[in-house]
């Protein structure tokens, strides 16, 4: 896995054979970096379930000012750590280790308002639906964020309404809700 574009692009990310997830494959990142385009830069950027860090610090490479990951376990929260390092960008980076329901809250009041929160939890895990409808409430948020979710499209979110515009990839799906669509005040 390596970063695709940006300050650190090419350079190559850890994920450690140990830490159970499923990393964001390069062509979904380039899609969800192209559809995100200028919005990146200067960006407060939030990665929810973070992993091993490859999505934020695509974020970091391609110009935000600033990113915070949460990550639950702590061979996650070292591996973004180490990852954010060896990219060059460890000094906008944040690394908050625990459940993102329970530390999303702080996080934002921390770190925030968000610009851009991208969330790709473990598939199936039913707290999806909670804290998106946290999120497009505006929790955390400025007023015109964009919230990304990577999930399976076949997922039932009770509550969360359609998304503004969702990319496919066979059974992933890349949803994107606008606080504020681009273009209307």
């Amino acid at each position: 896995m390596r970063v695709i574009g940006g300050s650190a692009r090419s350079l190559q990310l850890q994920c450690p054979r140990g830490l159970r997830i499923r990393p964001t494959a390069d062509i979904i990142r380039e899609t969800l970096f192209n559809s995100l385009g200028p919005q990146v830069h200067g960006a407060v950027f939030c990665d929810l379930y973070a992993g091993c860090g490859s999505v934020g610090i695509e974020g970091a490479s391609r110009g935000a000012s600033s990113v915070v990951f949460i990550e639950r376990t702590r061979l996650g929260a070292e591996t973004i750590e180490a990852n954010a390092a060896h990219c060059g960008v460890s000094e906008i980076c944040s690394v908050i280790r625990g459940d993102v329901l329970s530390r999303y809250a702080n996080a934002a009041q921390r770190f925030g308002p968000f610009d851009i929160v991208f969330a790709d939890p473990p598939y199936g895990m039913e707290e999806l639906a909670e804290i998106t409808r946290r999120l497009l409430a505006g929790e955390g948020l400025a007023e015109c964020a964009t919230v990304v979710l990577q999930y399976p499209g076949r997922q039932e979110l009770p509550g969360v309404p359609e998304p503004d515009r969702v990319k496919q990839f066979g059974e992933t799906e890349l949803a994107f809700f606008y606080l504020e669509p681009p273009g209307e005040e």
